[in-house]
């Protein structure tokens, strides 16, 4: 079906298996209401958590305005342990919601403060491991005689359409491109809105590209985009060797080729779609070691000073925020982590088991070891 795939055995017979799209052939029973001072207390646990491995500031890549609302309960009520920038999701979907009408229900874009923001707003063009669109076709076939290039998720007049209309109303935008032709795609439509007014300066983003070509390098360096990396190959190597092949498996996320081409990278995770933890991340991203596939292109690793700021200062820059944090210097936020080892001289592989002894947001201790 369109923008997504029912799963076969290779006989034909159905797997169950519904990728992207597909899911909307299924409609659930409506789940009861969440009590909503449990909601709270749950997702204050959840950021103590975060607290507890060291995490600072957060950013939501794509929620519905209601969960922006019980975070800002949470900040109201003074139980907020970390910054929050929220990147409200698009509606998805051959029934879904026009984006003017979800437009009307949503907080404004930038609206918030210090400890939680509206940052923009995350649409999709394409899948993800199983559905990534590609300009050449998969290594594993899916039953599909080798022809098949993933999924396109929303067709090109619309996702066009739609980056023009957010950039009309003043929204920044960043968009899930995994697969060369989905940023292909990407870039076409960031391209239109740019014909339209410049967005060089508003740092519109590529949510994952994993997948990016030189040609693409000048493109994005031409609309001062920026890119966030999560650790996708740390736990999926051997499924995307299966899917794509080993070399363009290895290739997944180049962040040493993102930073050579003088392309703005925020390093993070994708929870919950990948483990939260940031130290799994960053001792990917410092060996491109993985869980269980061994280490995979070592020529797109980075130091581990380029990785510290990929979290930190770029992370900042992302968020419009690089006057107020990302750094420790007089006046900036104190935001601050004490680890157990020294992160810049401990041997490989210390930083995927990384302690952290004290974690402080804003001058309050909010985890000690």
């Amino acid at each position: 079906m369109p923008g997504g795939r029912i799963g076969r055995y290779p006989d034909g017979r159905l797997n169950g298996e519904l990728v992207d799209r597909a899911k909307d052939l299924v409609t659930l029973p409506p789940a009861a209401p969440p009590d909503p001072a449990a909601v709270l207390d749950e997702m204050a646990e959840e950021y103590a958590a975060l607290n507890s491995r060291g995490l600072t500031s957060i950013r939501y890549p794509g929620g519905p305005p209601e969960q922006y609302r019980a975070i800002e309960q949470l900040r109201d009520q003074g139980r907020l342990t970390l910054r929050v920038n929220y990147v409200l999701r698009a509606p998805r979907g051959a029934n879904a919601q026009p984006l003017a009408d979800a437009l009307a229900t949503w907080p404004e874009m930038g609206e918030g403060d210090d400890w939680l923001r509206v940052g923009g707003v995350k649409l999709g063009v394409d899948g993800g491991f199983e559905g990534g669109l590609m300009r050449e076709p998969y290594e594993e076939p899916w039953g599909e005689g080798g022809t098949f290039r993933g999924l396109q998720t929303v067709p090109t007049e619309r996702f066009i359409e739609n980056v023009r209309e957010l950039h009309r109303r003043g929204w920044r935008v960043a968009t899930h491109a995994v697969g060369d032709a989905a940023i292909d795609l990407v870039l076409d439509g960031y391209e239109a809105a740019n014909a339209d007014a410049p967005i060089d300066g508003l740092r519109w983003v590529i949510e994952h590209g994993f997948l990016p070509r030189d040609d693409h390098f000048p493109r994005m360096r031409a609309l001062g985009l920026s890119v966030t990396a999560q650790n996708h190959l740390y736990v999926a190597a051997p499924s995307l060797v299966k899917y794509w092949g080993a070399q363009r498996a290895a290739w997944t996320t180049p962040v040493r080729a993102y930073l050579d081409a003088g392309i703005p990278v925020s390093l993070g995770t994708d929870s919950p779609v990948v483990p939260w933890d940031p130290w799994w991340m960053l001792h990917h991203f410092t060996t491109r070691g993985t869980i269980s596939a061994g280490v995979l292109d070592p020529s797109q690793s980075i130091t581990r000073e380029e990785a510290l700021e990929a979290v930190t200062r770029s992370y900042a820059h992302l968020t419009f925020e690089e006057e107020e944090k990302g750094t420790l210097e007089v006046g900036m936020a104190a935001d601050l982590v004490v680890t157990a080892d020294h992160v810049l001289e401990c041997e490989d592989p210390c930083l995927e088991s990384m302690q952290v002894d004290l974690t402080v947001v804003g001058g309050r201790i909010v985890y000690e070891r």
